[in-house]
Protein backbone atom coordinates (compact mmCIF):
# COMPACT_ATOMS: atom_id res chain seq x y z
CA UNK A 1 0.00 0.00 0.00
CA UNK A 2 1.43 3.51 -1.42
CA UNK A 3 1.65 6.07 1.86
CA UNK A 4 1.91 9.88 0.94
CA UNK A 5 3.64 12.14 3.30
CA UNK A 6 3.59 15.50 3.89
CA UNK A 7 7.21 16.21 2.69
CA UNK A 8 6.68 13.78 -0.25
CA UNK A 9 3.82 16.11 -1.31
CA UNK A 10 5.91 19.18 -0.51
CA UNK A 11 8.85 18.21 -2.66
CA UNK A 12 6.54 16.11 -6.03
CA UNK A 13 6.19 19.25 -7.72
CA UNK A 14 8.98 20.94 -7.63
CA UNK A 15 10.96 17.47 -8.34
CA UNK A 16 9.13 16.83 -10.76
CA UNK A 17 10.14 19.99 -13.15
CA UNK A 18 13.47 19.47 -11.83
CA UNK A 19 13.51 15.89 -13.29
CA UNK A 20 12.30 17.20 -16.49
CA UNK A 21 15.20 19.86 -16.37
CA UNK A 22 17.58 17.20 -15.66
CA UNK A 23 16.46 15.31 -18.32
CA UNK A 24 16.42 17.97 -20.99
CA UNK A 25 19.73 19.34 -20.10
CA UNK A 26 20.85 15.41 -21.47
CA UNK A 27 18.17 15.76 -24.23
CA UNK A 28 19.89 19.33 -25.26
CA UNK A 29 23.32 17.63 -25.43
CA UNK A 30 22.44 14.67 -27.83
CA UNK A 31 20.73 17.22 -30.16
CA UNK A 32 23.94 19.61 -30.46
CA UNK A 33 25.77 16.26 -31.14
CA UNK A 34 23.26 15.35 -33.65
CA UNK A 35 22.97 18.70 -35.33
CA UNK A 36 19.39 18.21 -36.01
CA UNK A 37 17.61 21.49 -34.19
CA UNK A 38 16.92 24.47 -34.92
CA UNK A 39 19.04 27.51 -32.72
CA UNK A 40 18.02 29.70 -30.47
CA UNK A 41 19.33 31.14 -27.20
CA UNK A 42 15.43 31.39 -25.65
CA UNK A 43 15.55 29.13 -22.88
CA UNK A 44 11.64 28.66 -23.41
CA UNK A 45 12.01 27.64 -26.79
CA UNK A 46 15.30 25.20 -26.14
CA UNK A 47 12.78 23.44 -23.65
CA UNK A 48 9.99 23.20 -26.26
CA UNK A 49 12.45 21.19 -28.62
CA UNK A 50 13.89 19.09 -25.75
CA UNK A 51 10.54 17.78 -25.11
CA UNK A 52 9.57 17.36 -29.02
CA UNK A 53 12.70 15.50 -29.51
CA UNK A 54 11.54 12.27 -27.39
CA UNK A 55 8.83 10.97 -30.83
CA UNK A 56 5.55 9.72 -29.93
CA UNK A 57 4.80 7.47 -33.34
CA UNK A 58 7.40 5.01 -34.68
CA UNK A 59 9.50 5.70 -37.83
CA UNK A 60 12.70 5.25 -39.54
CA UNK A 61 14.79 4.40 -42.43
CA UNK A 62 17.67 2.69 -42.61
CA UNK A 63 20.58 1.54 -45.00
CA UNK A 64 20.37 -2.35 -44.67
CA UNK A 65 16.93 -2.65 -42.74
CA UNK A 66 13.44 -2.90 -42.13
CA UNK A 67 11.64 -1.18 -39.19
CA UNK A 68 8.70 -3.01 -37.81
CA UNK A 69 5.94 -1.45 -34.78
CA UNK A 70 5.29 -3.30 -32.23
CA UNK A 71 3.22 -3.04 -28.91
CA UNK A 72 3.77 -3.91 -25.21
CA UNK A 73 1.28 -2.80 -22.83
CA UNK A 74 -0.27 -0.40 -24.79
CA UNK A 75 3.11 0.96 -24.82
CA UNK A 76 5.12 1.54 -28.54
CA UNK A 77 7.94 -0.74 -29.36
CA UNK A 78 9.86 -1.90 -32.84
CA UNK A 79 12.57 -4.49 -34.07
CA UNK A 80 14.18 -3.59 -36.98
CA UNK A 81 15.05 -6.56 -39.21
CA UNK A 82 17.90 -6.77 -41.21
CA UNK A 83 17.04 -7.02 -45.37
CA UNK A 84 20.69 -8.40 -46.16
CA UNK A 85 21.70 -11.56 -43.94
CA UNK A 86 20.78 -12.70 -41.01
CA UNK A 87 22.93 -13.56 -38.22
CA UNK A 88 22.60 -17.46 -37.92
CA UNK A 89 22.24 -17.20 -34.29
CA UNK A 90 19.81 -14.17 -34.34
CA UNK A 91 21.75 -12.57 -32.12
CA UNK A 92 20.22 -8.74 -31.51
CA UNK A 93 20.74 -5.31 -29.68
CA UNK A 94 18.05 -3.99 -27.83
CA UNK A 95 18.72 -0.30 -27.31
CA UNK A 96 17.98 2.28 -24.28
CA UNK A 97 16.53 4.56 -24.14
CA UNK A 98 14.56 3.07 -27.31
CA UNK A 99 14.27 6.59 -29.18
CA UNK A 100 17.99 7.07 -29.72
CA UNK A 101 17.70 3.76 -32.83
CA UNK A 102 14.28 5.38 -34.29
CA UNK A 103 13.55 9.10 -35.80
CA UNK A 104 13.51 11.31 -32.63
CA UNK A 105 10.98 14.15 -33.00
CA UNK A 106 13.44 15.94 -35.25
CA UNK A 107 13.96 12.96 -37.50
CA UNK A 108 17.74 11.98 -36.40
CA UNK A 109 18.59 8.39 -35.83
CA UNK A 110 21.36 9.42 -32.71
CA UNK A 111 22.80 6.13 -32.76
CA UNK A 112 22.50 5.40 -36.76
CA UNK A 113 26.18 3.96 -36.65
CA UNK A 114 25.39 1.11 -34.41
CA UNK A 115 22.42 0.45 -35.49
CA UNK A 116 23.50 0.47 -39.34
CA UNK A 117 26.69 -1.89 -38.81
CA UNK A 118 24.91 -4.48 -36.32
CA UNK A 119 22.04 -4.32 -39.52
CA UNK A 120 24.95 -4.74 -42.07
CA UNK A 121 26.39 -7.87 -39.32
CA UNK A 122 23.31 -9.85 -40.01
CA UNK A 123 22.00 -8.59 -35.82
CA UNK A 124 17.94 -7.37 -35.19
CA UNK A 125 17.57 -4.27 -33.06
CA UNK A 126 15.03 -3.66 -30.68
CA UNK A 127 13.76 -0.79 -28.43
CA UNK A 128 10.47 -0.55 -25.97
CA UNK A 129 9.14 2.90 -24.71
CA UNK A 130 9.09 3.00 -20.76
CA UNK A 131 9.76 6.65 -20.14
CA UNK A 132 12.65 7.52 -17.91
CA UNK A 133 11.49 4.85 -15.34
CA UNK A 134 14.92 4.78 -13.53
CA UNK A 135 15.22 1.10 -13.23
CA UNK A 136 11.83 0.40 -11.63
CA UNK A 137 10.29 -3.19 -11.22
CA UNK A 138 7.48 -1.94 -12.96
CA UNK A 139 9.60 -0.97 -16.05
CA UNK A 140 11.66 -3.93 -15.99
CA UNK A 141 8.48 -6.45 -15.82
CA UNK A 142 7.20 -3.96 -19.29
CA UNK A 143 10.67 -4.95 -20.29
CA UNK A 144 10.43 -8.46 -19.68
CA UNK A 145 7.46 -9.23 -21.32
CA UNK A 146 9.02 -6.87 -24.07
CA UNK A 147 11.77 -9.34 -24.19
CA UNK A 148 9.78 -12.73 -24.46
CA UNK A 149 8.03 -11.47 -27.38
CA UNK A 150 10.71 -11.23 -29.47
CA UNK A 151 11.84 -14.27 -28.15
CA UNK A 152 8.90 -16.30 -28.68
CA UNK A 153 7.56 -14.54 -31.91
CA UNK A 154 10.18 -13.53 -33.53
CA UNK A 155 13.03 -16.53 -32.70
CA UNK A 156 15.83 -14.12 -31.85
CA UNK A 157 18.29 -15.19 -29.44
CA UNK A 158 17.84 -16.08 -25.56
CA UNK A 159 20.91 -13.46 -24.69
CA UNK A 160 20.50 -10.01 -25.91
CA UNK A 161 23.00 -7.56 -26.46
CA UNK A 162 22.45 -4.01 -24.46
CA UNK A 163 23.35 -0.35 -25.93
CA UNK A 164 22.27 1.62 -23.15
CA UNK A 165 22.95 5.55 -23.16
CA UNK A 166 22.94 8.50 -19.94
CA UNK A 167 19.87 7.73 -18.41
CA UNK A 168 18.67 4.77 -20.25
CA UNK A 169 21.57 2.32 -18.62
CA UNK A 170 18.90 3.02 -14.86
CA UNK A 171 16.55 0.98 -17.31
CA UNK A 172 18.79 -1.77 -18.99
CA UNK A 173 20.19 -2.52 -15.30
CA UNK A 174 17.05 -2.24 -13.93
CA UNK A 175 15.74 -5.04 -16.31
CA UNK A 176 19.08 -6.81 -16.86
CA UNK A 177 20.10 -7.29 -13.38
CA UNK A 178 16.29 -8.80 -12.57
CA UNK A 179 16.68 -11.38 -15.68
CA UNK A 180 20.53 -11.95 -15.68
CA UNK A 181 20.48 -15.35 -18.08
CA UNK A 182 18.33 -12.91 -20.72
CA UNK A 183 21.90 -10.82 -21.12
CA UNK A 184 24.66 -11.06 -23.17
CA UNK A 185 26.14 -7.99 -22.70
CA UNK A 186 25.76 -4.49 -21.90
CA UNK A 187 27.78 -1.60 -23.67
CA UNK A 188 27.36 1.86 -22.55
CA UNK A 189 27.72 5.63 -23.63
CA UNK A 190 28.14 7.15 -20.16
CA UNK A 191 25.12 5.34 -18.46
CA UNK A 192 23.79 6.06 -15.09
CA UNK A 193 24.03 3.01 -13.13
CA UNK A 194 23.95 4.74 -9.46
CA UNK A 195 20.71 6.50 -9.14
CA UNK A 196 21.43 8.51 -5.96
CA UNK A 197 24.04 10.61 -8.55
CA UNK A 198 21.50 10.72 -11.49
CA UNK A 199 18.71 11.76 -11.56
CA UNK A 200 19.05 11.72 -7.72
CA UNK A 201 16.65 10.20 -5.17
CA UNK A 202 13.71 12.76 -5.22
CA UNK A 203 13.90 12.14 -8.97
CA UNK A 204 13.50 8.52 -9.17
CA UNK A 205 10.49 8.95 -6.90
CA UNK A 206 8.35 12.12 -8.80
CA UNK A 207 9.96 11.61 -12.33
CA UNK A 208 8.66 8.78 -13.52
CA UNK A 209 5.11 8.27 -15.26
CA UNK A 210 2.37 6.54 -12.74
CA UNK A 211 2.34 2.87 -13.70
CA UNK A 212 6.00 2.82 -14.14
CA UNK A 213 7.26 4.48 -11.00
CA UNK A 214 8.37 3.03 -7.75
CA UNK A 215 5.34 3.78 -5.88
CA UNK A 216 7.21 4.59 -3.07
CA UNK A 217 7.78 7.55 -0.90
CA UNK A 218 11.15 9.41 -0.54
CA UNK A 219 11.49 7.89 2.77
CA UNK A 220 10.33 4.31 1.89
CA UNK A 221 13.52 4.65 -0.89
CA UNK A 222 15.74 5.67 0.78
CA UNK A 223 15.10 2.24 3.19
CA UNK A 224 15.33 0.25 0.17
CA UNK A 225 18.21 1.38 -2.27
CA UNK A 226 19.94 -1.41 -1.65
CA UNK A 227 16.90 -3.48 -3.05
CA UNK A 228 16.90 -1.45 -6.36
CA UNK A 229 20.06 0.65 -7.25
CA UNK A 230 21.52 -1.04 -10.29
CA UNK A 231 24.73 -0.31 -8.87
CA UNK A 232 24.07 -2.30 -5.79
CA UNK A 233 22.77 -5.92 -7.73
CA UNK A 234 25.32 -6.04 -9.99
CA UNK A 235 26.33 -10.07 -8.37
CA UNK A 236 23.33 -11.59 -10.43
CA UNK A 237 25.00 -10.33 -14.10
CA UNK A 238 28.66 -11.34 -12.58
CA UNK A 239 27.38 -14.76 -11.73
CA UNK A 240 25.80 -14.83 -15.36
CA UNK A 241 28.92 -14.05 -16.95
CA UNK A 242 27.37 -11.12 -18.62
CA UNK A 243 30.57 -8.75 -20.05
CA UNK A 244 30.77 -5.31 -19.59
CA UNK A 245 32.34 -2.16 -21.64
CA UNK A 246 31.48 1.00 -20.99
CA UNK A 247 32.68 4.25 -22.57
CA UNK A 248 32.30 7.04 -20.51
CA UNK A 249 33.42 11.05 -20.12
CA UNK A 250 36.30 10.94 -18.19
CA UNK A 251 35.18 14.36 -16.58
CA UNK A 252 31.31 13.60 -16.70
CA UNK A 253 29.71 16.42 -14.09
CA UNK A 254 25.84 15.20 -15.49
CA UNK A 255 26.30 11.77 -14.23
CA UNK A 256 29.29 11.47 -12.09
CA UNK A 257 32.09 9.19 -13.90
CA UNK A 258 33.98 7.75 -10.18
CA UNK A 259 30.59 6.92 -8.68
CA UNK A 260 28.70 5.31 -12.64
CA UNK A 261 31.93 4.04 -14.33
CA UNK A 262 34.90 3.95 -11.95
CA UNK A 263 32.89 2.08 -9.15
CA UNK A 264 30.80 -0.26 -11.30
CA UNK A 265 34.18 -1.36 -12.42
CA UNK A 266 35.67 -2.15 -8.86
CA UNK A 267 32.69 -4.08 -7.96
CA UNK A 268 31.90 -6.08 -10.72
CA UNK A 269 35.58 -6.65 -11.02
CA UNK A 270 35.68 -7.50 -7.35
CA UNK A 271 32.55 -9.79 -8.22
CA UNK A 272 34.95 -12.04 -10.85
CA UNK A 273 33.01 -10.55 -13.67
CA UNK A 274 34.52 -8.33 -16.68
CA UNK A 275 34.11 -4.87 -17.24
CA UNK A 276 36.06 -2.37 -18.94
CA UNK A 277 35.54 1.16 -18.88
CA UNK A 278 37.52 2.95 -21.59
CA UNK A 279 37.59 7.15 -20.32
CA UNK A 280 37.20 10.01 -22.60
CA UNK A 281 38.12 13.68 -23.00
CA UNK A 282 34.78 14.84 -23.50
CA UNK A 283 34.14 18.64 -23.82
CA UNK A 284 33.53 21.12 -20.90
CA UNK A 285 30.71 22.57 -22.73
CA UNK A 286 28.94 19.32 -22.94
CA UNK A 287 29.70 18.71 -18.87
CA UNK A 288 31.83 16.11 -20.38
CA UNK A 289 28.82 13.87 -20.82
CA UNK A 290 28.48 14.19 -24.32
CA UNK A 291 31.08 14.13 -27.94
CA UNK A 292 31.29 12.66 -31.84
CA UNK A 293 33.76 9.73 -29.84
CA UNK A 294 30.60 8.27 -27.84
CA UNK A 295 28.55 7.83 -31.41
CA UNK A 296 31.26 6.19 -34.09
CA UNK A 297 33.33 4.03 -31.43
CA UNK A 298 35.37 1.09 -32.40
CA UNK A 299 35.72 -0.18 -29.65
CA UNK A 300 32.34 -0.13 -28.73
CA UNK A 301 31.13 -1.63 -32.03
CA UNK A 302 33.61 -4.47 -31.95
CA UNK A 303 32.64 -5.52 -28.65
CA UNK A 304 28.76 -5.55 -29.05
CA UNK A 305 28.94 -7.54 -32.48
CA UNK A 306 31.81 -9.63 -30.99
CA UNK A 307 31.50 -12.93 -31.24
Amino acid sequence: MNRTSTRDVLIAGTTQLRFVAMLCSWLTLVGNAAGDEPKSSAPKAAADRNVQKIPTKIAGTYSGGELVELRVRDRIAFLIKPTGKIDTQKRWLWDFPFWLAINDGFGSVAHRHYVEQALAAGFHIAGVDVGPSCGSPAAAEVCQEFYEQLVSQHGLHKRARVLSHSHGGLIAYGWAFRHPTCVDRTGGMCPAIDFRTYPTLPNVVAGPVKGLDYGLTLEELEHRIGEFNPIDNLAPLAKAGVKILHLHGAADTLIPTAANATELARRYRELGGEAEIVLLDLPAAKRGHDGPELYESATLLKFLLAD
